[in-house]
């Protein structure tokens, strides 16, 4: 927490440095730094600081004055947060309007969110997903957790005011009410939380995640003590310490074993992490502890000084980035990323933030600049200051995200429905003026070697399959999309009818799968079973199984293999079925393509028992220089050759003359 401005407030440098300590997890989470997968812990470290100091603030006004004085505590709130977080959304706007145009109504609703402290809300009530898993996070995405902090500090002075002007209670009687709603925000954050990608409402919840601050709220209403610095009674230096150690011990294991799909945070995993930051406070704010002493080293006091800047201004840096800068030299790519950061919030620190918090914003205004002649300027100092800062901020963001000559996906996909994947930089082109609608370009075509003629004249065998349908995931939607496929030829119903098809039909669903539902939609098994209950007789196609396998590794219940026998079990024995392999270019995460392997082995198990069904090997076939940066999905020159080989892939395991192969695994012949 910055030096108290009165005098009277107690200042604890090691407190700086467990700020420190939490937005450098926050910053590797989002860089993606290795062995920082949990590094979104951060801000629940945050919390329960929160809780802790903003709990001692109330408890020594009313030591002082007998009462809480709620309005001079909100008008100190606000002149320590708002003004930082109104310059960053007069940046991130100015940077959108000179960025990408056509996502600035969408980013104009977050910032009114933002400015409303009701971010978190507002995400859960649109539908919107915190972990999106394809377009990356937007530029005001971290706001949610400001949101939380401001609606607890609404909230929590006056819990505490009706427990004290009750005259039985004492500090220890609340701690253990607190105490008791912390379990119950915990037990809340439980329920809401399931197997899946989707638990924004457990993450984001103002009653999922006021437990990490009624935590730290508990622990300043054991700990708080009229003359001054709290102490443990009865514990040496050296016990002290090992509390300490301990608690940070925990921290490090939960950052380096959990990531944001773990269910064991929502069950357990962050009210250890609470308690183990509460530890962890519990012995820095002891004047002899020596790991206070570390975590309050100068460096550090500074940068947990200035963390409340440096979160807000690292996910606009960061998304502003085209992911393509630097992409080859990683270590340079995130050290100039950090210094930007750090840069804009010293700024923000030294220019706006603390002349107004120790001023009030009429006050700061009313600081003139000084000349060598010793008179007051009219521009007052801190509105010229927080002009400049405008002005350097929105130039360095802006510079950044224009110095690849397009905008970054992220920003691009602000507005795009997140159950479609990106859509390519080879399939669609900006174009000047008008709505900042996207016009398809050319059709896209490869060189010498490459795969021009994916979608040429009829070549090989055709199928006896007149009748198909395609049941897929987002991995099928650029088959089929005019944005990926301006060309009609080379989309697949096309394909489909060069190799003999009569009849096609398209059953395909961003975000699909087999067995989980995402916002409504039917999933994969209900989508072939409304069709085989109408009568339904024909070939299938199931592009199925990146969903599959993800959902698998983030806590789904029902196995692979039960999940393939849950579509066929739909569809009649003697139907022909053509199952795709999967692949991805991810290393780690529930996309990794170790997943997508062990899909791929259950497709092969199950057609031992499904003589019907036949498996593509597009995983041998599909080149890495045909996906897109998520290396999930495909640009448009993959999906062009996506379409043309599974056609010629369902032509060889269900020819028109002769039987299909004895083996289960097939290959186009391309």
């Amino acid at each position: 927490m910055p030096r108290p401005v009165e005098g009277s407030g107690r200042y604890v440098p090691a407190l700086d440095g467990v700020r420190a300590l939490a937005v450098a997890l926050v910053i590797g989470y989002h860089l993606g730094v290795p062995g920082l997968r949990g590094g979104l812990l951060g801000v629940a470290i945050f919390f329960t600081l929160s809780g802790f100091l903003i709990t001692g603030v109330l408890l020594s006004m009313w030591h002082r004055t007998g009462r809480y004085g709620l309005g001079r505590f909100y008008l100190q709130r606000a002149r320590r947060l708002l003004p930082a977080v109104v310059v960053l959304l007069v940046v991130v706007l100015l940077t959108t309007v000179l960025v990408d145009r056509s996502a600035l109504g969408t980013v104009a609703v977050q910032a009114g969110g933002a400015l409303l402290y009701v971010s978190n809300w507002q995400t859960i009530a649109e539908g919107q997903t915190y972990f999106d898993r394809f377009a990356g996070p937007g530029p005001l995405d971290h706001l949610w957790s400001l949101a939380v902090e401001e609606q607890f500090y609404l909230v929590w002075p006056l819990v505490l005011l009706a427990l004290a002007v009750v005259p039985w209670v004492t500090t220890r009687f609340a701690a253990w009410v607190t105490g008791g709603l912390a379990a119950a925000s915990f037990v809340l954050l439980w329920l809401h939380a399931s197997p899946g990608f989707d638990n924004t409402r457990a993450y984001e919840g103002t009653d999922t995640r006021a437990g990490g601050l009624l935590v730290g709220a508990a622990l300043a209403l054991l700990m708080w003590h009229p003359g001054g610095a709290p102490r443990l009674a009865g514990m040496s230096r050296r016990r002290l310490d090992r509390w300490a150690v301990l608690g940070l011990g925990v921290i490090a294991l939960l950052t380096r074993f959990t990531d944001e799909y773990s269910m064991f945070l929502y069950r357990g995993g962050l009210l250890v992490l609470s308690l183990a930051t509460a530890a962890v406070i519990a012995v820095v704010v002891q004047p002899e502890s020596r790991v206070g002493a570390v975590l309050g080293w100068r460096p550090f006091a500074w940068v947990g000084e200035r963390s409340y800047g440096i979160y807000l201004w690292h996910l606009p840096i960061i998304v502003f980035t085209p992911s393509d800068v630097l992409a080859d030299r990683p270590l340079l790519r995130a050290g100039a990323l950090v210094g930007i950061t750090v840069g804009l919030a010293a700024l923000s620190w030294v220019l706006v933030e603390d002349p107004i918090r120790r001023n009030g914003l009429r006050g700061a205004l009313r600081l003139g600049r000084v000349g060598r002649d010793g008179r007051r300027r009219a521009v007052p100092a801190v509105a010229a200051a927080t002009g400049s800062l405008v002005l350097v901020a929105t130039t360095a963001l802006s510079a950044q995200a224009l110095v690849a000559g397009i905008p970054p996906a992220a920003l691009v996909a602000a507005g795009v429905d997140t159950s479609r994947p990106p859509v390519p930089r080879d399939a669609v082109a900006a174009e000047p003026g008008g709505d900042g609608a996207r016009q398809p370009t050319e059709p896209v075509t490869e060189g010498a070697g490459g795969s021009s003629q994916e979608a040429a004249a009829p070549a090989g065998p055709r199928t006896r399959c007149a009748e198909l349908v395609h049941v897929g995931d987002s991995t099928s939607i650029g088959l089929m999309d005019p944005a990926y496929q301006p060309d009609p030829t080379a989309r697949i119903d096309h394909q489909y009818e060069r190799v003999g098809v009569e009849d096609f039909a398209a059953d395909i669903s961003g975000a699909r799968s087999i067995v989980e539902h995402y916002q409504g939609t039917p999933n994969a098994e209900e989508a072939v079973e409304s069709r085989t209950d109408h009568g339904y007789d024909g070939c299938w196609t199931l592009a199925m199984g990146v969903n599959e396998a993800a959902n698998q590794y983030v806590g789904g219940v029902v196995p692979v293999d039960e999940r393939i026998d849950r579509v066929m079990r739909h569809i009649p024995t003697d139907a022909p079925v053509l199952w795709l392999t999967v692949r991805t270019l991810v290393s780690s995460g529930p996309y990794a393509d170790a997943q997508m392997q062990q899909w791929n082995a259950a497709l092969l198990d199950a057609c031992e028992r499904y003589p019907n069904m036949r498996v593509y090997d597009w995983r041998a076939e599909v080149r890495k220089s045909w996906f897109i940066h998520d290396d999930i999905h495909y640009s448009a020159r993959g999906y062009k050759a996506r379409a043309a080989r599974i056609a010629d892939a369902l032509a060889v395991a269900f020819p028109a003359a002769g039987s299909s192969p004895a083996g289960c695994l097939v290959r186009s012949g391309r």
